[in-house]
């Protein structure tokens, strides 16, 4: 169990090898040397392709009925 009033370490999800990193001023990932904020945008443009796409679909397909 955790200590009382104990404040837990930040933490930040690498999203090149979805670990979680002590933010201890890196700017890279411990575990594969992922540019966190690189990795991240990657993700976020990587997300926003993808609704785009989902988008699409929905559309294709409601317009077969």
């Amino acid at each position: 169990m955790a200590e009382t009033g104990r404040i837990p370490v930040p933490l930040r999800l690498c999203r090149g090898c979805r670990r979680f990193v002590n933010l201890d001023g890196r700017e890279d990932c411990v575990f594969c040397g992922a540019d966190l904020a690189a990795a991240e945008a990657e993700h976020e443009a990587n997300l926003a392709e993808m609704r785009r796409a989902a988008d699409a679909l929905r559309e294709a397909l409601a317009g077969l009925r």
